[in-house]
């Protein structure tokens, strides 16, 4: 009689056991959502081309970072209906895939969503220039003058043209024969960018067959920052000014300069170097 009960105890446990463990290992049944493109709109007259290179999308539901995705993206979430969702566009700092960041000129992408188990949701984000983002300087080449300066000792200049265009009518080409070797354009002088470490950037489309390199004059000072490759189609580069114009927060002018410059010990890569730039954006708060 004891062994009968002693049995029909072990069964029980043995069922209940059976039972939770089941439960504890069963997967959670996720929602998916699906992102292909973030894209950008803007107000051409004051904010120039929606051109954009956006390339990850932070995803934050409820305020809580959820996690960073590059685009295209599906990815699970183990929450279940009705949730606020936000997507920050995300870049690559300086061209470099080693340093994706959120791109913070720009404002989210917020939507409430019903997350259901077992399904995907699909979201077409739309991002826009954030409400406090100053756009100092706008060159998209299709204005009759443009707003260059050349330094001294220049072989040739920015010139409009339609051979190849990024988008518009025109684009901003450099050209330089054999017997040129140097070539320099800056911007204008700004005196109202801040320097206390608040993001600044400098946009661009560009396409060229030489090395091009980028800078910053801080009043008298050159500080180069970056070199563009050489590239047969049309990029996209976000270049962050940010930590170079800090270095002199007492500089009372700030030039954006573009250059190549051949030497012996440095020759040019191309026989005719051939440089096109559009859609050029220093934007900042």
């Amino acid at each position: 009689m004891h062994s009968v009960k002693l049995y029909n105890l072990f069964l029980i446990l043995g069922i209940i056991f059976n039972s939770c463990s089941k439960e504890n290992y069963e997967a959670p049944i996720p929602t998916y959502i699906s992102i292909d493109p973030i894209t950008l709109t803007t107000n051409l007259a004051t904010q120039g081309s929606a051109s954009s290179n956006i390339t990850d999308a932070w995803v934050y539901i409820d305020d809580n970072l959820i996690g960073v995705y590059e685009l295209p993206a599906r990815f699970p979430v183990l929450k279940e209906g009705l949730v606020n969702l936000k997507v920050y566009a995300g870049i690559k700092d300086n061209g470099i895939a080693a340093s994706r960041s959120r791109y913070l000129l720009y404002a989210p992408y917020s939507e409430q969503i019903n997350l259901v188990k077992g399904e995907t949701i699909k979201i077409l984000p739309q991002v826009t220039y954030d409400a406090g983002v100053k756009f100092t300087w706008l060159e998209d080449f299709e204005s009759a003058s443009l707003t260059f300066l050349y330094s001294t000792g220049n072989d040739t200049i920015i010139n409009k043209t339609t051979t190849d265009v990024k988008e518009g009518l025109y684009s901003g080409r450099v050209y330089l024969t054999t017997a040129m070797d140097f070539f320099e354009a800056t911007s204008v002088g700004f005196s109202n960018l801040p320097h206390s470490g608040t993001p600044i950037y400098l946009e661009l489309d560009f396409k060229t067959n030489e090395p091009l390199l980028i800078g910053v004059y801080l009043d008298a000072n050159q500080y180069s920052m970056m070199t563009l490759n050489v590239t047969s189609t049309w990029k996209k580069i976000y270049i962050n000014l940010t930590e170079t114009i800090a270095i002199k927060p007492n500089a009372t002018e700030v030039k954006v300069f573009f250059g190549i410059q051949e030497n012996s010990s440095n020759p040019f890569v191309s026989t005719n170097p051939e440089i096109f730039l559009d859609n050029i954006k220093l934007v900042h708060y």
